[in-house]
């Protein structure tokens, strides 16, 4: 059938709308779809992004508190932290993983043989530090055993310090009048640590070792019993007392003014203590010679005692009674040693219950 030149430029501008249809959406189609993932991928990441926020936060909360531990706000701790809680999202995109990993790897390295030496290094620094607190404050609370073990740590800080625990604890431990902590120059260690205080001691070293503990001496680097007074207290500031111990640090600033007068007040104390101290002793012993001499005296005046014989002796029975046996030969001399022995047990006697004047 012939068709009219209407019904053939329908069919041509037809033909050429399907076609030019078919061409945008060979070239359209790819670009929405381009645009559709970006889109999706934008709103992923807003809401991994506020997530992400939200634990940050919390992490901040946790970091600003008091009480913290510092070893939570190590760049590594945060990595983990950060890893570990998007591991607990089921749908974890391929990103988060590739983080996960790449802390992972991170945290690898290849093993030398400095870290034998490391190893055992850290394996005697635990004991020299078990060793303190067991027998430093052995019998003490928890409060007390860290307060210790915080001390020493403190030391191993301090520039005036050795720098490791093991050298802090037995510094001048081979000098009887030198050593820094008691238990290593008083033959205390000859005494095993064992039972419930040597495992507790241990744990808490263990603690201190991996920084967990928190501050509560005031950065004391000495310590003292609280039955003694230490003329070397004067010379430090006063920061707590936990337990049966007292704390101490260093001045700073101004504070060394003061300290520098509390410790030459003390000090001048204790030289007139002691000096008084050796007044009283040589009064003593100017006392105590006047009355020997005048024992020694009292036994020159008096009159010989009469010696009774130690036996009676009768034609049938010898009859003895309760006097000292002598030989039948005596010598003077001895005769009067034994009178002299006498009167000054006597006068020794009525001197102990008198007392002296």
């Amino acid at each position: 059938m012939a068709m009219t030149n209407e019904e053939q430029r329908d069919i041509v501008v037809r033909g050429a709308t399907i076609a030019v249809c078919a061409v945008a959406a060979t070239v359209t189609l790819p670009v929405i779809g381009e645009l559709q993932l970006e889109k999706r991928a934008e709103a992923d990441f807003r809401a991994e992004a506020m997530r992400l926020a939200t634990i940050e936060d919390g992490g901040v909360t946790v970091r600003s508190d008091p009480m913290t531990p510092s070893l939570l706000d190590t760049p590594w701790i945060r990595t983990v932290e950060y890893t570990l809680k998007r591991d607990t999202d089921s749908s974890m995109s391929r990103y988060a993983m590739r983080d996960r990993d790449g802390a992972a790897l991170s945290s690898l390295v290849s093993f030398r043989p400095e870290h034998i030496k490391r190893a055992e290094k850290i394996n005697d620094e635990a004991k020299c530090l078990s060793q303190a607190i067991y027998y430093e404050a052995g019998t003490e609370s928890l409060g007390g055993k860290m307060a210790v073990a915080e001390v020493i740590a403190n030391r191993v800080r301090d520039h005036r310090y050795p720098d490791s625990i093991c050298d802090v604890v037995f510094q001048g431990a081979t000098r009887t009048t030198g050593c820094q902590f008691t238990f290593t120059c008083d033959g205390a260690m000859n005494r095993a640590p064992r039972g419930r205080n040597w495992d507790t001691s241990q744990k808490v070293a263990a603690h201190v070792l991996m920084n967990l503990n928190e501050e509560r001496t005031g950065g004391a680097t000495h310590y003292h019993a609280t039955y003694v007074d230490p003329i070397w207290s004067a010379g430090l500031i006063k920061t707590d007392k936990i337990g049966l111990h007292i704390f101490y640090r260093f001045p700073r600033g101004a504070e060394w003014a003061q300290v520098r007068q509390n410790y030459n007040n003390k000090r001048a104390r204790v030289i007139t203590a002691a000096a008084d101290r050796d007044v009283n002793a040589a009064a003593t012993s100017v006392i105590k010679t006047q009355d020997e001499a005048k024992v020694q005296k009292v036994a020159m005046d008096a009159p010989a005692p009469t010696l009774a014989p130690a036996s009676v002796t009768t034609s049938t029975r010898t009859i003895t009674n309760g006097a000292p046996k002598f030989n039948a030969v005596r010598k003077s001399s001895n005769v009067s040693s034994y009178q002299t022995a006498q009167v000054t047990r006597a006068a020794a006697g009525a001197g102990a219950t008198g007392g002296l004047n």
